[in-house]
């Protein structure tokens, strides 16, 4: 089976931190929901569109302020150019550059599966996934584009690809009829920081010896931040008429540079000389040149920046609301230590305990604490 990918709460002692993080945390999350109104529209169609969506889109349409640049990263069109049966060659093209690049068996064939997935766990979440497809040899690829860091994409892989695995048995089945799950995640961020390497392949081995145990889990990242060197070299190619588009890394950047959008002047120069690519541009020029798919890219931007503006307001009232906090906090704690100062002065000085306590609204208790120290 193959699988592909598309796709702070620091709690501190002090109350300014602790009311900053709190209201940020919750905006987080409040934005996130947010978010999910208007992304991953694969399925949208003209019907969903509420009375004041469609006013909206046709004010829009008559000022020509819909997007005038397509944003590749985006799921609903990344899941227009590869899942489109009479597009099959653009999606084995990706992934058997991939494949290849990293020396794995490539694809002959491949057929697009249902992606949702009832995990078939007692209360188990219902995944769904961006792209998934099953081989001629029975590997199955699931696809994911994620153009954030959410902090668990690993974790998320891995819950896929053993999703997967475990949806290949059922009763009466035996274990050596399980195949290959291949997941492979096109990010647009860097995953590993401290190196600029750009692709990377993990199957389960042993950390001493390196041998492979197993490749039938099989995770791959495509890390697209880390890719503008490379674009640039091929760029100057290009330029000098020596890029070659069959070699495997030069290839798999491009497919990075396209879908982030960095690389797409590099790719425009390829229309008559690669079959593939020449596709990959005639499908993006149906998709932009539906209205409609420019008005779902338009709600998806202006959800997020409405999220980003909560959170930014958010964060300003938990700064604010923290200083003033944290203000009223001290001032407190200064009053409290100039009294114990005083009740000290006032014990060295030989007067009464309960004198000292009426004087200072400190408890009989707390100026008898003090004697030790005073």
């Amino acid at each position: 089976m193959i699988a592909f990918a598309c796709t702070h709460f620091i709690a501190q002692d002090t109350a300014p931190s602790l009311c900053y993080t709190l209201l940020q945390y919750s905006f987080c999350l409040w934005g996130g929901n947010l978010l999910k109104e208007f992304q991953s529209h694969e399925d949208f169609d003209d019907r969903m569109l509420t009375k004041a969506q469609e006013l909206e889109f046709e004010k829009l349409l008559c000022s020509d302020a819909l997007p005038h640049n397509i944003d590749r990263r985006r799921d609903r069109y990344f899941k227009f150019l590869m899942c489109a049966p009479e597009r099959k060659s653009i999606l084995l093209d990706f992934i058997n550059t991939t494949l290849q690049l990293m020396k794995y068996m490539p694809l002959v064939s491949i057929e697009l599966t249902d992606r949702e997935l009832d995990t078939d766990f007692r209360d188990g979440k219902t995944l769904r996934l961006d792209i998934l497809g099953t081989a001629e040899d029975g590997r199955m690829v699931n696809i994911e584009l994620q153009r954030r860091s959410g902090g668990e994409f690993i974790k998320r892989a891995l819950y896929n690809s053993s999703t997967l695995i475990h949806r290949q048995l059922n009763e009466g089945s035996f274990y050596n009829t399980l195949r290959q799950t291949i997941f492979v995640g096109l990010l647009d961020f860097s995953l590993f920081t401290d190196s600029a390497k750009w692709y990377w392949d993990f199957t389960l081995q042993n950390s001493e010896t390196h041998r492979i145990l197993t490749d039938d889990l099989l995770i791959l990242f495509i890390e697209m931040k880390k890719l503008d060197s490379k674009l640039d070299e091929l760029r100057r190619q290009a330029k000098e008429n020596r890029l070659d588009t069959r070699e495997l890394s030069s290839r798999l950047a491009l497919w990075g540079g396209y879908i982030s959008n960095k690389g797409v002047d590099v790719v425009a120069q390829l229309t008559k000389a690669d079959p593939v690519f020449k596709e990959v541009l005639k499908a993006e020029e149906d998709y932009w040149g539906d209205k409609r798919n420019r008005f779902i890219q338009y709600l998806e931007e202006k959800a997020e920046r409405d999220a980003i503006s909560d959170l930014a307001w958010a964060t300003q009232q938990g700064i604010e609301q923290g200083i003033q906090q944290g203000i009223e906090q001290g001032i407190a704690r200064g009053l409290a230590e100039s009294k114990r100062e005083t009740a000290k002065n006032l014990l060295n000085m030989g007067l009464d305990v309960e004198k000292i306590a009426l004087a200072t609204g400190l408890s009989v208790e707390e100026v008898t604490s003090l004697r030790g120290i005073a």
